[in-house]
């Protein structure tokens, strides 16, 4: 999936607990959809690179 820049992106893996991803012209934004008052986390491009790179690699998953 491509990001849009300036639109906010959910994904669900199933259930309640949702995340919403934005692009900006400059970085990343991560939010809890359930919680979209509240700070997003922000990363720049490369963070976000090496994070979906790792993600699609298994990096993170639990044992």
């Amino acid at each position: 999936m491509t990001l849009k820049l300036g639109e906010w992106t959910k994904f669900s893996g199933g259930g309640d607990n949702c995340v919403e991803v934005l692009r900006t012209e400059d970085e990343v934004l991560v939010r809890n959809s359930n919680r979209p008052d509240e700070a997003p986390q922000r990363f720049t491009f490369g963070e976000w690179e090496f994070f979906t790179q790792g993600a699609k690699l298994g990096v993170f998953d639990l044992a």
